[in-house]
């Protein structure tokens, strides 16, 4: 068996219908996993932080396959989805082992997971420092933090080209 994970662009914000489509329009056999990645993030009201969810890359299916050609062929067949990918030329695209390796780090073996908050120290500057879990292989690289927001941006080598993420943190001592 050849299984291995695919991405298939959808219009953002119908990630969601797409998914349910594939999954009640197409035979199983063609796919074990289609998910929609996504991370947590903290959103402030007033004094508080809440804990969010978020897509993670908005427009974007992942799917597990041993059967691509197949399963294109299958999508195709269904105008239902092709009005959810905007082109009727969509396919599915490999994605390369270094990305997955990234995504199974972030979100799991079977990228099942929401991307967790990672927590961060920070210096008398408010200068992150140190960071545990997901953030951790990426303090070098921060391109952006926003302390208040519960944010950073990294640059990370994805996809061909290096994107800049944004990890949801915490701080120690935030009760979420």
């Amino acid at each position: 068996m050849n299984r291995k994970w695919y991405v298939l662009r959808t219009i953002p914000s119908k990630e969601l219908e797409a998914a349910e489509l594939m999954v009640g329009k197409l035979s199983h056999t063609l796919w074990q996993a289609c998910r929609i990645l996504k991370k947590q993030q903290l959103f402030r009201t007033q004094a508080d932080y809440l804990l969010s969810r978020k897509d993670m890359f908005p427009g974007y299916l992942f799917i597990c396959t041993d059967s691509p050609q197949e399963l294109a062929k299958e999508l195709k067949k269904t105008r239902r989805f092709l009005q959810l990918t905007g082109s009727p030329a969509e396919e599915l695209i490999p994605i390369e082992d270094e990305d997955l390796k990234f995504l199974e780090h972030v979100c799991g073996k079977d990228l099942e997971h929401d991307m967790r908050l990672s927590t961060v120290r920070v210096d008398e500057q408010g200068h992150v420092q140190s960071a545990r879990d997901a953030l951790k292989p990426y303090i070098g690289r921060i391109t952006r933090q926003r302390l208040r927001h519960r944010y950073v941006t990294a640059e990370v080598p994805l996809f061909n080209r290096r994107e800049n993420v944004l990890f949801g943190i915490r701080l120690d001592g935030d009760p979420v």
